[in-house]
């Protein structure tokens, strides 16, 4: 079976529309597809409506990507298999989703004052629900402020940027707990992309199993070997399950390709294990 356990669609940062990504999806001969869009569900309807209507052969899981608040700064919490309809859920992902508008609004005041005008309009006028600093910087390169996104997060919202607005995300805590609260499996993303040493990445994943988290992305695209099996270590070490998925958020780039992400190793417990979903013949 073929499958991603982490994509995107344009109700975040992505590029396709949820049936756009279904259909992208079925020309990659995938056959399990988790919808992870940062904190909304809100894609996920209608692509189900849209595999439901026109009898896809596609399964599609429903999943999120919460932004969270650890001891180290902020990280990324998966769902997997989770109930859309929560409202528990719903409600806090609302107040996530204001929260970053409230951001974004304090990002450009600050911008204003750097001469750049015109950003939060943009955002307004183009942004379907969740608003990402990968808004920004494309506002930044549509406005003429920056020739492309690299130089705008360089010059204005990246790390050594000039703008700087603190985060104020869900704790990691409640995130897991959001999540399993709504039936669903909480899987730490991407986790050698964060800016940590091995000794805090280590206390991190030791801390998100602690805290009820399920599972672990072992295979994403940039993942070398070598790192692949420190966190298999770890992934072992703290008893979490493994996922993977591409992070996809724009068709055509090959080494982020929506499906295309390093195999693991079937004798290794793999969230399909918990989810309810076929398990035989991982790619």
């Amino acid at each position: 079976m073929k499958y991603d356990f982490h994509c995107h669609s344009d109700f975040s940062d992505g590029k396709l529309s949820p049936l756009d990504l279904v259909n992208y999806a079925l020309e990659r001969n995938i056959e399990l597809l988790a919808l992870t869009d940062h904190d909304t569900i809100s894609g996920l309807k209608a692509a189900q409506q849209y595999i439901t209507d026109n009898h896809l052969p596609i399964h599609l899981l429903n999943g999120i990507e919460i932004s969270a608040l650890a001891e180290y700064g902020e990280i990324h919490i998966v769902g997997l298999g989770l109930d859309r309809e929560n409202t528990h859920l719903i409600n806090r992902l609302s107040q996530q989703q204001e929260e970053r508008w409230t951001r974004a609004k304090a990002i450009d005041a600050k911008l204003i004052k750097c001469g750049v005008e015109g950003v939060y309009q943009s955002l307004q006028d183009n942004v379907k629900q969740v608003v990402t600093r990968t808004h920004i910087a494309n506002s930044l390169v549509q406005l003429g402020f920056a020739k492309d996104m690299q130089q705008a997060f360089k010059r204005y919202i990246g790390k050594q940027g000039r703008v700087k607005v603190s985060k104020n995300w869900i704790p990691m805590d409640e995130a897991i707990q959001l999540i399993k609260q709504a039936g669903g499996t909480a899987v730490l993303a991407h986790p050698t992309r964060y800016p940590l040493s091995n000794r805090k990445l280590s206390y991190l994943i030791e801390s998100f199993a602690c805290e009820g988290g399920d599972a672990i992305e072992l295979s994403y695209p940039s993942l070398n070997k070598d790192k692949m099996e420190w966190l298999e270590l770890h992934r072992e070490k703290n008893r979490l399950l493994a996922s993977s998925g591409s992070d996809f958020h724009y068709p055509n780039l090959r080494w982020t390709d929506l499906g295309r992400f390093p195999p693991i190793d079937i004798k290794i417990p793999h969230v399909l294990e918990k989810l309810n979903t076929p398990v035989n013949n991982l790619n």
